[in-house]
């Protein structure tokens, strides 16, 4: 089934570097791109967004500002945050969003897989948010 993902990068060649790396492994989804948090609120109601791919370190709100506001708005998106600040506080951070967390530089099998990963059907989660990672 075919999905579509956003990447949230201020760095164009970054956000084309990611592009790459998703439609080699998933030719027939959509990629949209977005510079910076506004522009991923403002695509939310454009595109029928499944997954998101988020820079960490972003002008404005970083990633993980950016992810929480995302999956406020639209619970069921499942979120990847690139950053190569892997500090305690910033991977706790990510995690407990439920966010995958994908250190940079990035290497095109961890990506793959989490984009294998974020297609399935969730899991049901139990009321007491244990479990977590993204699916």
């Amino acid at each position: 089934m075919s999905k579509t993902v956003i990447v949230v990068d201020d760095s164009k060649l970054s956000r084309m570097h990611v592009r790459g790396i998703i439609l080699r492994n998933k030719p027939d989804w959509t990629v949209i791109e977005a510079a910076n948090s506004v522009e991923l609120y403002g695509k939310l109601d454009e595109s029928d967004i499944h997954i998101a791919i988020i820079d960490f370190n972003m002008p404005g709100d970083n990633g993980l500002e950016a992810a929480a506001r995302l999956l406020q708005a639209k619970p069921d998106i499942r979120v990847a945050i690139i950053t190569a600040n892997a500090q305690d506080s910033v991977v706790s951070g990510i995690r407990a969003l439920g966010a995958a967390f994908m250190p940079k530089p990035l290497e095109e099998e961890q990506m793959a897989r989490f984009l294998t990963a974020a297609s399935l059907p969730r899991r049901p989660s139990s009321s007491d948010g244990a479990g977590g990672g993204i699916g």
